[in-house]
């Protein structure tokens, strides 16, 4: 498989808008490709497209090999830009990016290697495409994709780093609680906001073990030092899949904003920071009197928050600097008659996410609050007999005279989602290098490209032989 080749295809469909819930375009363009080749395709209403290459009828007898990309892409922009102008690629001999805009290399550089697969010259076994929408967003479309695989060899082409091989995934889902609010006839005599600032922040999956700091923590562990208090309203975070970086709280207390101003002082002063959030400071304003919960939903709301967990929960046994369960406090959201909390929980054990949901009810219930989980995608779990991952090692040494670096992540794939609804399938995740994916300073490796293909090129023919 020549790298001008998949390129050429990347390149092509690069002028079709494909920003996630907007995939109609790239699924007719997918739908054309097929039919110019002589390929059975399938679409269904969720715009998820599926190609058939018949076997080689040397290779009848060789189980089949399933390829699964994503269509959409992020779509970010410097300025305000209409992605129905399609992405200008900018090449440099090394690498390849994009004018002002994401590149959309997650995931289009995976679809573009199965185009290539499809039509190559080379004897295969039976390979089947499934090219899926809203990975981006949701998963919705592995989610509710329900064609006939018969498959056994299942790779995913969705990795961003040439020297790993992932056999595993977290799954994981959302949790949402809701305390209601309710009022004090009296307050205290002064008002205040409290806002966290200078916290970097970071995901929730990949850095969760990083030891970065929670916004929501940080502010309800700082009013502990408080003599008394009643909370006002609160609001913090943005992203479930986001640290929390930012924190506002309106209280009620009788101490001045001096006092508060020297007990910020000795709280931060505790905190063994890492460099990343050395310039975490409490910034602390008057503000106008407001209604202040009462010392019930002040209470409930403060205890609450101290009890839920956010951050590592379990390392995989075996594998210590491998994340196995965690959960992020992710927001909290003041709406007009409650608080909504945002928790984003993740596993690499199926068993230990459902603990951890059951876990934030029992808490939610304790302080009279409210939980419901939304948003589930499953786990991928391990499987250490896996031939595919077997003949992916030995491809990679045999290519790269090195040994490649076989990873579970903290992190949800589509690999998940397949693996649960086909029983018989044999996972791996792989790809070429990309660098900060889902920003306008996304590029692509052509080197690494060039060396990848080279190694998924030998899986093909050891699966072949």
């Amino acid at each position: 498989m020549d790298k001008n080749i998949v390129l050429n295809y990347f390149k092509d469909f690069s002028k079709i808008n494909r920003c996630s819930k907007n995939e109609a375009r790239i699924a007719d363009y997918l739908e054309k490709f097929a039919a110019d080749n002589n390929l059975e395709c399938q679409r269904d209403k969720f715009n998820n497209i599926y190609i058939k290459r018949n076997a080689h009828q040397d290779l009848l007898d060789k189980p089949g090999i399933i390829l699964q990309a994503h269509m959409d892409m992020v779509c970010v922009s410097e300025e305000e830009y209409d992605f129905d102008n399609g992405i200008k690629i900018i090449e440099d001999g090394e690498f390849l990016s994009a004018d002002k805009t994401s590149l959309g290399a997650d995931n289009g550089i995976g679809m573009a290697i199965a185009m290539a697969t499809l039509t190559s010259n080379n004897k295969l076994p039976q390979v089947e495409a499934v090219i899926t929408t809203s990975e981006e967003v949701d998963m919705s479309g592995a989610m509710n994709f329900d064609f006939d695989l018969s498959g056994k060899y299942f790779i995913n082409i969705d990795s961003e780093d040439e020297n790993e091989l992932i056999v595993g995934s977290s799954g994981g889902e959302n949790v949402n609680v809701e305390l209601d609010k309710q009022y004090n006839s009296d307050c205290l005599s002064n008002f205040y906001k409290i806002s966290v600032k200078g916290l970097k922040g970071g995901h929730s999956g990949m850095e969760i073990d990083k030891n970065h700091q929670n916004a929501i923590k940080i502010v309800l562990e700082y009013l502990k030092s408080l003599d008394e208090f009643f909370i006002c309203d609160f609001k913090a975070g943005t992203k479930d899949n986001a640290i929390p970086t930012n924190a506002e709280i309106i209280i009620s207390t009788d101490e001045s904003i001096n006092s508060l101003n020297k007990k910020s002082e000795e709280f931060i002063s505790k905190i063994e920071l890492e460099d990343f959030d050395k310039d975490l400071r409490l910034l602390i304003e008057d503000v106008s009197p407001k209604k202040c919960l009462d010392k019930n939903t002040t209470e409930n709301l403060s205890n609450l928050i101290g009890e839920l967990n956010s951050g590592v929960i379990s390392y995989i046994e075996g594998l210590d600097e491998t994340v196995e369960t965690s959960c992020n406090l992710a927001i909290v959201n003041s709406l007009e008659n409650k608080f909504e909390i945002i928790l984003s929980t993740r596993s690499s054990n199926q068993d230990k996410l459902v603990d951890l949901r059951k876990d934030i009810i029992s808490k939610a219930n304790k302080h009279n609050a409210t939980a419901f989980d939304y948003n589930y995608y499953p786990t991928w779990e391990f499987n250490e007999k896996s031939e595919l991952m077997e003949v992916a090692k030995k491809a990679f040494s045999k290519v790269n005279d090195k040994e490649v670096d076989v990873k579970v992540i903290h992190a949800g794939l589509e690999c998940g989602v397949f693996a649960e609804k086909y029983k018989k399938i044999d996972c791996i995740s792989i790809g070429p290098t990309m660098y900060d994916v889902h920003t306008t300073k996304e590029r692509l490796n052509v080197i690494s490209l060039e060396r990848f293909i080279k190694f998924y090129s030998e899986i093909l023919d050891m699966l072949t032989d």
